[in-house]
């Protein structure tokens, strides 16, 4: 069994305290902003999801948000733990192993839980992510839910898209994976407007 981590160690990739005072004013240092507060925190959720041993613990963790220390991920605090309980089992019932794409995988988990309440695009797409981390198909497109779509609005890009393609970012953005866009799309939200150049 691993040993606990503490909450410090598996803190909310899309906390915006860490940011501080700072005005970012270009999308540059927004880059190297994320990079360097950021991106550590996401690789470690993801490494951890790939690393799981088996596909059923991995399925089980991610549908119960659950992280190395059994407490849930920030995310999905607020969802009740019955739903999230019911989501699991509908997951468990799904035939997520064999799909073939992160497209493919986050519509057959969208498929199995959508009739469940409480449970909404932000999760399906966390699962899909943790998930497909372990069974290494991870997004090509940078996928929008709440939090994205106004960060994607910030940049006058199609909010309303379920997703986008990352050339479809500004040109300073594409450096990162879709998925660290995703998240920058999230964490900065407020600032992506007012962002220029590199």
């Amino acid at each position: 069994m691993k040993p606990r981590q503490s909450e410090a160690e598996w803190p909310d990739p899309c906390r915006r305290g860490s940011r501080g005072r700072r005005r970012l004013h270009s999308f540059g240092a927004i880059v190297r902003d994320y990079v360097r507060q950021h991106r550590p925190k996401t690789t470690r959720e993801l490494r951890y999801f790939r690393d799981l041993r088996t596909f059923e613990e991995a399925l089980t963790r991610a549908g119960l948000a659950q992280r190395p220390d059994e407490k849930r991920w920030s995310h999905q605090r607020r969802i009740p733990r019955a739903a999230l309980k019911q989501a699991t089992r509908s997951l468990h019932q799904a035939q997520l192993r064999s799909a073939r794409s992160f497209v493919d995988l986050i519509a057959r988990i969208n498929a199995a839980v959508r009739s469940v309440r409480g449970i909404g695009e932000l999760y399906v797409y966390d699962t899909a992510l943790r998930l497909g981390a372990h069974l290494r198909l991870l997004p090509r497109q940078v996928y929008l839910h709440a939090g994205t779509r106004r960060g994607a609005r910030a940049l006058g890009l199609d909010h309303r898209a379920k997703s986008l393609a990352p050339t479809k970012l500004p040109a300073a953005l594409r450096c990162l994976r879709p998925y660290e866009m995703e998240d920058v799309l999230c964490i900065y939200e407020d600032w992506l407007g007012i962002a220029k150049g590199v």
